[in-house]
């Protein structure tokens, strides 16, 4: 299955081990969200999971996918720092 980057998120934040009640949890998020772009992102995230089949895999799929985007928010932490910290041209004039 491939997700975009929003859905990744979006699964990292309401998701859990368990398929049925992410699913579950997916279907509430989209009947409280108010912003209509939101809901459709996650109730489309919500039946791309409900498709058959899904259940097997997805424990394992859930395990990767919290690993991955972990070191994902890193990576964008340690850039956001490197962005701090290297912008000293104010200081010294423009580099030539």
């Amino acid at each position: 299955m491939k997700l975009s980057i929003e859905e990744k998120k979006i699964l990292y934040a309401f998701g859990c081990g368990s398929h049925e009640n992410t699913v579950r949890r997916l279907k509430w998020v989209t009947a409280l969200t108010v912003d209509e772009k939101v809901k459709r992102r996650v109730l489309c995230l919500a039946r791309k999971l409900d498709d058959g089949g899904a259940g097997e895999w997805y424990p394992c799929f859930y395990r990767h996918l919290r690993l991955e985007m972990e070191s994902y928010f890193e990576a964008k932490k340690y850039i956001r720092m490197v962005e701090k910290s290297t912008d000293w041209e104010g200081f010294y004039g423009k580099a030539v």
